[in-house]
């Protein structure tokens, strides 16, 4: 497992990462939700393979911050569990990363993705 991120160094907006999966490099977001819980999804529309922020102005979450939103796609998906309620892959789930909170920090579990975390 590796460290991701103290819990309370996630912004507000989520907080985005890179881990490998197998040989490929890709993107993960880290969000704590109101309640605390704590969730990783990989950065991708469940519709066509591009991150959720990928189009300008670069966002994850609708103007509400109810919602995380696929900038290209329109999709949107609830952040308590990846469920997408409205868009192109409505049903569908965003990844979920497996994650273990310990202490004060969130580590990823490397041994059911296949990669490793990189931190940069």
């Amino acid at each position: 497992m590796r460290e991701i991120a103290k819990l309370d160094d996630i912004p507000r907006e989520g907080l985005r990462f890179t881990y490998k999966d197998g040989p490929f490099d890709e993107q993960g977001i880290l969000l704590r939700l109101p309640s605390g819980a704590v969730r990783a999804y990989k950065n991708e529309c469940r519709h066509l393979p591009m991150p959720l922020d990928d189009r300008e102005p670069g966002e994850l979450w609708d103007p509400e911050r109810r919602f995380l939103v696929c900038g290209s796609h329109g999709a949107i998906y609830r952040p308590e569990n990846g469920l997408c309620t409205a868009g192109p892959c409505r049903g569908s789930h965003l990844r979920a990363l497996p994650i273990v909170v310990g202490g004060d920090s969130v580590y990823l579990d490397t041994t059911k993705i296949g990669g490793f975390f990189d931190p940069a």
